[in-house]
């Protein structure tokens, strides 16, 4: 087993202030944290006060742990509907600018759903969307390149339509965006509970090792940045994305085990991504997440 210590954390509120939600993730006993720069739910977007992102650097100095952020739910980057397509560029490029005002180094975002048959037409699309919405970051008068934001394409659950079930996909629109320019400002970002309901078997250490050698045969490891460490509510291949904590679910305590004496995925920040009530609760779950680790 390797010996390095396993970082994990949480996806935190920003309720308060982001600096409020820096102090809550050490509460839990997190070596990471995630965040949403906004309401994901809304296309709304309330500037951010430059006293408050001061004082999330400041916060963020002290904790000396990765911080990453979510994207927005409502962007689609693979979409087929051209005014939802201007929203989701407008919108990720928003949320990129966020994320260097926070000096955030990493916005995780979904590829989207294509609402039609064609996977190639729809990957197409995401890679228009993803490096318009760099070209224009790259030309806004806030740009800061001093904290320019990497995007990290997240594989999803498997569900109809879908754009980045399979790593392949990831891959490709990774290759494309970076053939037009854009490399040093995309990556990827893997979702254990997505995987394992797209259809890659996460139960046993063979399955694990198995995925694995899959997903970094097909993504380079300098491209994976994050693990979204989540189980799964429904079986694999099920196509359906309800996460559970890590071991509560079909994945398992043995397959979580695999995956946190795996190399390559344990040298990587691990973020679960459940909801946590209170701080008892958010440090039994970093408690619990280490034992697995652990497990042999």
């Amino acid at each position: 087993m390797n010996d390095r210590e396993l970082c994990i954390g949480a996806h935190v509120s920003i309720s308060g202030s982001f600096a409020r939600s820096v102090s809550i993730a050490q509460s839990y006993g997190c070596g990471c944290m995630q965040i949403f720069t906004k309401n994901p739910r809304t296309w709304h977007v309330k500037p951010i006060d430059p006293a408050f992102a001061a004082a999330f650097h400041e916060a963020c100095k002290i904790a000396s742990f990765p911080v990453f952020a979510h994207g927005s739910y409502l962007a689609n980057p693979a979409s087929s509907h051209p005014a939802q397509i201007e929203k989701s560029i407008a919108s990720i490029a928003t949320e990129i600018l966020r994320c260097e005002a926070l000096h955030i180094p990493n916005l995780v975002l979904h590829c989207g759903h294509g609402q039609d048959a064609s996977q190639m037409i729809a990957s197409s699309r995401a890679v228009s969307c993803l490096t318009e919405a760099y070209a224009r970051v790259l030309a806004h008068p806030n740009h800061d390149d001093n904290h320019v934001g990497m995007v990290l394409l997240e594989n999803s659950a498997g569900q109809a339509h879908s754009v980045g079930s399979r790593f392949e996909d990831i891959a490709d629109i990774i290759d494309n965006v970076s053939d037009a320019g854009f490399s040093r400002y995309i990556g990827a970002c893997f979702d254990t509970c997505h995987a394992h309901t797209a259809g890659y078997p996460l139960n046993t250490e063979n399955d694990v090792y198995c995925t694995c050698d899959t997903l970094f045969s097909t993504l380079s490891p300098k491209h994976l940045r994050l693990i979204h460490l989540n189980d799964a509510q429904y079986t694999c291949g099920s196509g359906r994305d309800r996460h559970l904590p890590p071991g509560k679910g079909q994945i398992g305590v043995r397959g979580f085990a695999a995956l946190l004496h795996h190399p390559l995925i344990r040298a990587l920040p691990l973020i679960c991504e459940i909801p946590i009530s209170d701080q008892k609760s958010g440090q039994e779950l970093m408690c619990s997440v280490q034992d697995i680790g652990k497990k042999t």
